[in-house]
């Protein structure tokens, strides 16, 4: 029997932490986290009241991100 790697699921507070104490200048905060996740841009994973990120999928969203661009890599969200 295999085992799949657990998911690194964080709430949108959390998950600013994590980023925070990676780039402890970053000009990511809780307000771009909820409106990217209000955006749709973010997938989350609701279970009960709470919001859950993939820690893996927003690094791996935030690296590809182009400014230049209107959408992730990663997704289809305009």
């Amino acid at each position: 029997m295999t085992t799949a790697a657990l998911p690194r699921m964080r709430t949108i507070p959390q998950a600013f932490k994590e980023i925070k104490s990676i780039d402890p200048n970053t000009s990511i905060t809780v307000s771009v986290l909820r409106r990217l996740v209000k955006e749709g841009a973010i997938e989350t994973v609701t279970i009960e009241h709470k919001r859950l990120i993939n820690m893996d999928l927003l690094f791996s969203w935030l690296s590809c991100y182009n400014e230049r661009a209107t959408h992730c890599c990663t997704t289809n969200v305009q």
